[in-house]
């Protein structure tokens, strides 16, 4: 199958899934966040892709290929592999157009499979050394600022990077979902499979565990 402008579905996708990299996206814990973007008519796309339509098809990647690669660069922490990640997603995707559930948000659906991808990716690893660790970028707010607030802001990211870091991949996935791509703890529900009442409890603890770090690494020695 290709697109209207002849590139095949796998090009296409690859293209759609890396010319768009996310860049700062929100704040940190408990700040200034990203606006949320407002809701999309799947289902007229899904269909229409259903019926071959590859323009259809590729404007729902467009809308949902910077969240996927952001919860994919966020639990995996390379960029190289987020993208691959990312790409793989969408094309299974597209191969499963005809599974997909119109009841279920298209985006919720695509993210559980960038969550499964990326867990099986961390499952193949034999070990994750902190150096190899990339900065968590798009928590990071942008703008201009004085040189004091840029050291200060400097220091913030530092100590933001090196706590995120040390958290679980489940800790790092909850505290994504919910404050940077705003989910609420019912859609994260779906992405992660579980309860409701399961994702407060794992929110409340994941925040628990940043601020205490954050607290000791800030603590006079």
């Amino acid at each position: 199958m290709q697109w209207a402008d002849g590139r095949a579905v796998g090009q296409g996708v690859n293209a759609l899934a890396l010319d768009d990299a996310p860049g700062t996206l929100a704040h940190a814990i408990g700040m200034l966040m990203a606006e949320e973007a407002p809701p999309l008519p799947w289902k007229a796309d899904v269909q229409a892709a259903r019926r071959g339509d590859p323009s259809a098809f590729e404007a729902l990647v467009r809308s949902v290929q910077r969240p996927v690669y952001g919860l994919a660069l966020r639990l995996l922490q390379r960029e190289a592999e987020a993208a691959e990640v990312a790409q793989e997603a969408l094309l299974r995707a597209y191969q499963n157009l005809h599974r997909y559930d119109d009841a279920r948000p298209f985006d919720l659906w695509v993210l559980a499979i960038t969550r499964n991808l990326c867990l099986d990716l961390l499952r193949r690893r034999t070990k994750v050394r902190t150096e190899e660790l990339e900065p968590m970028k798009e928590l990071i707010p942008s703008g201009e600022a004085s040189q004091e607030d840029g050291a200060i802001a400097r220091e913030e990211r530092q100590s933001l990077e090196e706590a995120m870091a040390t958290l679980s991949v489940d800790d790092r996935e909850v505290l994504a979902l919910y404050y940077v791509q705003k989910r609420t703890t019912k859609e994260i529900a779906q992405i992660m499979g579980c309860a409701p009442g399961t994702i407060m409890a794992r929110l409340f603890r994941a925040r628990e565990k940043l601020r205490k770090k954050m607290t000791t690494e800030e603590a006079p020695r």
